[in-house]
């Protein structure tokens, strides 16, 4: 039975979440207890349970000294990520593919159009982003899966947002999505397990580039 410190935590770690994958506390930054406590209007108890959940997904390092910061990816970090990534996402849309209903495959089509259009905010690009992938990864039927790949996901996401755009509305992105979607259309399991393959190895350069970039900048 879920508790009422429960609840709370959830939402001040769902919060907090959402602060680290935007970039608004960046790699490497401390997060100051008082602070925070205030923002999200909680008690420290909660909010540091908060942090030891973020700990455990690698989005936040704690240190006795210092305390809790962002966790900074490592290149070994980043290889490590994408090589799970690779794993279990080919293997959710391989599965998804065969059980997926046209009635989210139409959603998934809308959500594609939607991620084309230049207007979007980024925050909602990287919401769009998010949706697609996990309508087309959605019917596999392993729920743990899922929460892994959304885990590792939120750990490298931060990253795009120190390009000039977003990853999911570069043009070549585009592209990379509509092959997986036309994949999944027509029910092409093994090919939309090796485009997923091919487009999170895209992603994984770039960002792996960006994490090389700052290593040189410190």
């Amino acid at each position: 039975m879920e508790t009422k410190f429960d609840s709370t935590a959830d939402a001040v770690a769902s919060g907090l979440r959402d602060l680290i994958v935007s970039g608004e506390l960046g790699s490497g930054e401390r997060l100051v207890e008082r602070d925070l406590a205030e923002r999200f209007e909680v008690s420290r108890i909660p909010l540091r349970e908060a942090i030891q959940r973020l700990a455990r997904e690698g989005l936040v390092e704690i240190f006795r000294n210092r305390g809790a910061v962002v966790r900074m990816l490592t290149v070994q970090d980043v290889e490590e990520i994408y090589g799970l990534r690779v794993l279990l996402e080919g293997d959710a849309i391989f599965h998804s593919v065969k059980r997926i209903d046209d009635e989210t495959l139409a959603r998934a089509e809308l959500v594609h159009r939607l991620l084309g259009d230049e207007a979007l905010a980024t925050q909602k690009q990287g919401e769009l982003n998010r949706e697609f992938h996990e309508l087309l990864y959605g019917a596999c039927g392993n729920a743990r899966q899922l929460a892994a790949i959304r885990e590792l996901r939120a750990q490298v996401e931060r990253y795009e947002r120190l390009q000039n755009t977003l990853l999911a509305d570069t043009p070549s992105f585009q592209h990379e999505h509509e092959a997986i979607l036309e994949a999944c259309l027509a029910r092409n399991a093994r090919s939309a397990r090796a485009l997923t393959v091919a487009h999170i190895d895209s992603a994984r350069r770039i960002v792996l580039a960006v994490v090389e970039r700052m290593a040189t900048q410190d």
